[in-house]
């Protein structure tokens, strides 16, 4: 337990890894937006009408704000010009909301959402604690300020909720495919492969259609890529060490998926998601007083109180 609170006084959210993440989330969903016309994402489906779906509490999101009185190509191009800043990092704590609305926009009122969209949703919003308490300029710079114990908390209880979502997508993932026998038996990446709609081409399809000639190399694959999921499932919630290699199985994954059946938006999501979740839990103080603080705040917690010399510091 002990050891737990040492990890939380030593989190700091303020990290390359959060960074990294946040951008590649932006710059996925600046890719669907810039360059997919709004009626193409508001496209009527059935039982459904016509898009943006403005109902409950989808009239919050950026498609249904105002009305008719602003015009869907003013959102588009509003959107993009917050997804620029925010892709470029400059001040986490003003852009932390704005990027979870056009988020939540995404999710919500288009027609026809894809799961990175519906990740990305969840996502950002457990994010805004976490850019709330970072005051830097840049999301890619370090701060040698160190963080008041309350914020740790605050950055600590999101970082793991991160965590455990991401081992939830990736568990869910992984068992789901037990339900559909072409998983099963090992031969799902061979239709994969020829699928008509989203199959392999050029070069790349060329060397897939003979590799999965091969049954061996079809089941390899297929039960390969369950294997992975399982592993970031494990791996996401363990050390900084196994979060690494987590990170490094969702690039193996998420590109082989691009590889094959593009998907370029939501591999972009996902890997970004697991950078945040990867992000290092401990860090080493950037001060005495740091330290101290951090100190404090351990053995206020370890003696089940909160003093209130802890409490006068927090910011």
């Amino acid at each position: 337990m002990l050891s737990f609170i040492d990890r939380i006084a030593r989190f700091d959210p303020r990290t390359r890894w959060i960074g990294g993440g946040r951008t590649a989330i932006a710059l996925a969903q600046l890719s669907i937006i810039a360059l997919t016309p709004p009626a193409a994402l508001l496209q009527p489906v059935v039982g459904q009408g016509p898009g943006p779906l403005c109902d409950s509490l989808r009239a919050i999101t950026t498609y249904c704000v105002g009305g008719d009185a602003v015009s869907q190509e003013w959102r588009r191009w509003i959107m993009v010009a917050l997804l620029c800043v925010i892709a470029s990092g400059w001040r986490p704590r003003w852009t932390a909301i704005p990027h979870a609305w056009i988020c939540l926009s995404l999710g919500m009122s288009t027609s026809l959402p894809d799961g990175g969209d519906q990740v990305a949703r969840i996502v950002g919003l457990l994010l805004i604690p976490l850019a709330l308490v970072d005051g830097r300029r840049w999301h890619w710079t370090t701060s040698s300020r160190p963080m008041r114990p309350f914020a740790l908390g605050i950055a600590s209880a999101f970082i793991i909720a991160i965590r455990i979502q991401v081992a939830a997508i990736y568990l869910n993932s992984a068992i789901a495919k037990f339900g559909t026998d072409a998983w099963v038996d090992g031969s799902a990446e061979y239709y994969y492969v020829r699928s008509l709609m989203f199959g392999a081409s050029g070069w790349v399809g060329a060397v897939l259609l003979e590799v999965t000639k091969v049954p061996l190399f079809v089941a390899a694959l297929t039960w390969g890529a369950i294997l992975i999921e399982f592993a970031i499932a494990v791996l996401i919630l363990g050390r900084a060490k196994w979060r690494r290699w987590a990170v490094f199985a969702d690039l193996v994954l998420h590109g082989f998926i691009v590889l094959t059946i593009g998907l370029w938006s939501f591999a972009a999501i996902m890997v970004g998601t697991v950078l945040i979740a990867a992000s290092a839990s401990a860090s080493e103080p950037a001060s005495r007083a740091g330290a101290e603080r951090r100190q404090r705040f351990v053995q206020s917690v370890r003696l089940g109180r909160r003093s209130r010399p802890v409490l006068e510091s927090v910011e």
